[in-house]
């Protein structure tokens, strides 16, 4: 893992960057190396932007800035005895220039977004698989972090802010990455984030209305946001979507800017790919890709239509809509179907998404479980492996609100009692961040959905004792499940330590564990 330094950047007149972006300038001409939206990591010559944040006003921090070394401010009033680019709203002006300092990097790279309530994250990383497969260099940026040149950044959301977005992609078309893959998040439409991108191709996995509702006042704003999405995409640029979702249908099949490529699994008759004959196994998924039509690329070549078996190596029904999804995407990148095919079969095991964290008795398996459509996706995985009596984990999810806790846990209601087994219940107050904190009243309705459905479970505070207590008397034929959003975001690691020194002991004392 590595962090990127600031990109090399051209340093340019305050008044040139104003005109460029059409923000006007108020006090004298100054050179600015460099954009900053921190004031603790202002350097020399740096463009402060204060930026309205979720709780605290950018504005706020101006005068440090200065004392830090910013020679000048992009703010939404001008600022007394200091050079400032005067923007009605300073978040969507950092957008416009950080692309213009930076040299507009989408110039220079591919961007291929995604967007959705769910899969976003497996299906960016498939379709850089895929892409791969057919020898095309391509990049993520995502919740797992930016991913390129075998390196990975960090920036701790999904859709980082504008100034790191950019700077991601600058780095990335430096790199030499052809496509960068970049997940787009309702709140990165919202926020401006990705304010200014020009898509080459867009993807559009699902919308589940219910989701976010921390942060949208209601599911129809939700929804809207989400699909200002396609506003994104260049006009004649394809879109790729599943056309089994009929928020997701409508809207794409109502697009006229440029052409739509609908994915099916339930045969819609509008959508240009079937998927069908899908099977899922302990090593994954296969499933057949049928082409009904030619499908014209981004370098104005044509695959012919047909039939094609895929391999998906990683587990759970989702992850073959997910790949089938990254192959239509990468096949309309310009990728052969079989280079697709060959990409997606070597698809390493990705993080938290039906992940095997353990493959020796006790099988222990952690999933980012965090909306009842991916619980009750899991019930249909653990039903089709014959699972019998899993002992589960699972994280509330925190500052998220009540309704999509309460949802989650009918759901997960419904996996125990069909599943059997043991449930153990966690706030995880010793691991999750500020950001993932749950309050008392998820809590509370998470415990109430529970007991309303009939769910018999245990209740720990702390993940690292909900994980213990679940792994506790384990063997040979236990498997255990890891489930929860961020909250889980430890599981793993806790139960690798747990178990390690279980089996230590067990060699030391000759014991069978």
């Amino acid at each position: 893992m590595s962090v990127p330094a600031r990109p090399a950047v051209r340093p340019r007149l305050l008044s040139e960057l104003g005109r460029e972006v059409g923000l006007l300038m108020r006090g004298g001409d100054v050179l600015i190396r460099d954009i900053s939206v921190d004031s603790r990591a202002v350097r020399q010559g740096d463009l402060f932007v204060a930026v309205p944040g979720m709780s605290e006003d950018g504005a706020r921090y101006i005068s440090d800035a200065v004392r830090n070394g910013a020679t000048a401010v992009c703010a939404s009033v001008p600022v007394p005895d200091i050079p400032t680019l005067v923007a009605e709203s300073p978040r969507a002006a950092l957008a416009d220039l950080a692309a213009a300092l930076l040299g507009h990097p989408t110039r220079d790279v591919s961007v291929v977004g995604v967007t959705g309530s769910l899969g976003k994250t497996s299906t960016a990383l498939l379709t850089q698989a895929c892409l791969a497969g057919g020898g095309l260099r391509a990049g993520v940026i995502g919740s797992l972090g930016v991913r390129a040149r075998g390196m990975v950044h960090q920036t701790g959301l999904t859709t980082p802010d504008a100034l790191t977005l950019q700077r991601e992609l600058r780095w990335m078309a430096d790199e030499g990455v052809a496509m960068a893959i970049t997940e787009v998040s309702s709140h990165g439409l919202l926020l401006d984030r990705v304010r200014g991108l020009e898509l080459a191709l867009g993807v559009f996995t699902n919308l589940v209305p219910d989701e976010h509702l921390e942060f949208h006042p209601t599911p129809e704003h939700y929804v809207r946001t989400k699909l200002r999405f396609l506003d994104l995409i260049r006009p004649g640029a394809p879109l790729i979507y599943n056309a089994d979702d009929p928020l997701v249908a409508g809207a794409a099949e109502a697009r006229t800017a440029g052409p739509v490529v609908g994915v099916s699994r339930t045969g819609h008759a509008s959508a240009a790919v079937h998927v069908r004959d899908c099977r899922v196994h302990v090593g994954g998924g296969d499933f057949t890709l049928v082409l009904r039509r030619e499908l014209h690329t981004l370098n104005g070549t044509i695959v012919a239509a047909g039939e094609h078996l895929l391999r998906v190596p990683l587990l759970g029904d989702q992850q073959i809509d997910n790949a089938a999804l990254a192959a239509t995407t990468a096949i309309v990148a310009g990728v052969t179907v079989d280079d697709a095919a060959r990409g997606l079969a070597t698809t390493a095991p990705i993080r938290r998404r039906t992940e095997i964290v353990r493959a020796t008795a006790p099988l222990v398996i952690d999933d980012t479980a965090g909306n009842p459509r991916s619980i009750h996706q899991l019930q249909r995985l653990v039903t089709a492996l014959g699972i019998h009596s899993p002992r589960m984990v699972y994280a509330v999810r925190g500052s998220r609100g009540a309704t999509i806790n309460v949802h989650c846990a009918s759901a997960l209601a419904d996996l125990v009692k069909s599943a059997g087994g043991s449930l153990v219940v966690t706030a995880s107050t010793d691991s999750a961040d500020d950001r993932n904190q749950v309050t008392d009243g998820e809590l509370d309705a998470t415990i109430a959905a529970l007991r309303d459905r009939g769910a018999q479970f245990h209740y720990e505070a702390t993940l690292r004792a909900a994980v213990g207590h679940a792994l506790d008397g384990t063997g040979e034929a236990d498997v255990v499940l890891l489930l929860g959003a961020q909250g889980m975001d430890q599981g793993a690691a806790l139960a690798r330590e747990i178990l390690e020194g279980r089996d230590e002991l067990a060699g030391i004392s000759g014991l069978t564990p």
